[in-house]
């Protein structure tokens, strides 16, 4: 994809400052499975949040602004409230968010337990600033979960009591642009007590039902996630997996020989990342 001068001068600029916010590393903690989906099947998949581990995602914070809302309105207005909680509510079984998650949690041992099945997995490492700038001018965010809902006091709350009491917008067209800036809010939004996961989420734009990236995965369940061709994605930016992986770290608990690994990329033509193989040192038991 050939940018232009200023548009090459807003990634860089944007990337870095993503750098400064998430650091210089960014650790998907997954099975090899998924390490293989994504290095020699060049795909990431993207989950619902409707599947996250948080039961309350998106949710929780959607009820906890609700009720923000309908203690600062007039009674005759509660109806006009109502109505725009059930039109959130509808659009999010038609078009829902799907996530693709990394954590600035470097070498962690709960997130090794919980999402690299309790230490046996493995966890990419992917440079923040080249992962931002492959995301960047293609439909996809990067946004740092917050944990605590605290409705009261954010903005979102104002926007929709204006709304419903005066009808004002602000800076949005219509309802539907509201509804889309606050489904947005809530999706980086997570409980307080998954705090420490220091999550940080890349997400593509609303999708609904039909789209053709959406694909099902058989595990325990089927569950529909978005599948994005990395291959691709890396070509229309010009850049290598090599650079975009700045490590490869095996699970404190897997049994994976390393030798094994290091062949296994090279057989897959990622010769690069053959020398970014070690194993985690966490102490887990």
């Amino acid at each position: 994809m050939e940018l232009r001068d200023f548009e090459i001068k807003q990634r860089n600029e944007r990337a870095m400052k993503a750098v400064e916010k998430y650091g210089n590393e960014l650790w998907h903690y997954t099975d090899f499975n998924a390490l293989n989906g994504i290095l020699n099947e060049k795909k990431i998949w993207f989950g619902s949040t409707a599947s996250m581990n948080d039961k309350d995602e998106l949710s929780g914070f959607i009820k906890d602004l609700k009720s923000a809302v309908l203690l600062e309105i007039d009674k005759e207005n509660v109806s006009k409230a109502e109505r725009i909680f059930e039109k959130i509510q509808k659009r999010l079984l038609v078009e829902y968010p799907y996530i693709f998650c990394v954590s600035r949690a470097y070498n962690d041992a709960a997130q090794w337990d919980r999402y690299a099945y309790g230490g046996t997995g493995v966890a990419i490492v992917f440079d923040t600033e080249l992962l931002y700038k492959l995301i960047f001018y293609n439909r996809f965010i990067m946004n740092e979960e917050y944990y605590g809902y605290n409705a009261k006091q954010h903005k979102m709350k104002t926007l929709l009591v204006d709304y419903i009491q005066d009808n004002k917008m602000e800076e949005f067209s219509d309802i539907d642009g509201l509804i889309d800036n606050l489904l947005l809010c809530a999706m980086i939004h997570k409980h307080e007590s998954f705090s420490a996961e220091q999550e940080v989420r890349l997400s593509p734009y609303f999708i609904k039902n039909d789209d053709s990236h959406l694909e099902y995965r058989v595990t325990e369940t089927i569950r529909r996630i978005y599948v994005v061709d990395l291959n691709e994605l890396c070509q229309k930016e010009n850049m290598v997996l090599d650079d975009l992986i700045k490590a490869i770290v095996i699970g404190p608990k897997s049994k994976q020989n390393i030798e094994d690994l290091k062949w296994y990329l090279n057989k897959i033509n990622l010769p690069g990342l053959a020398g970014k193989v070690r194993k985690s040192d966490c102490p887990l038991r």
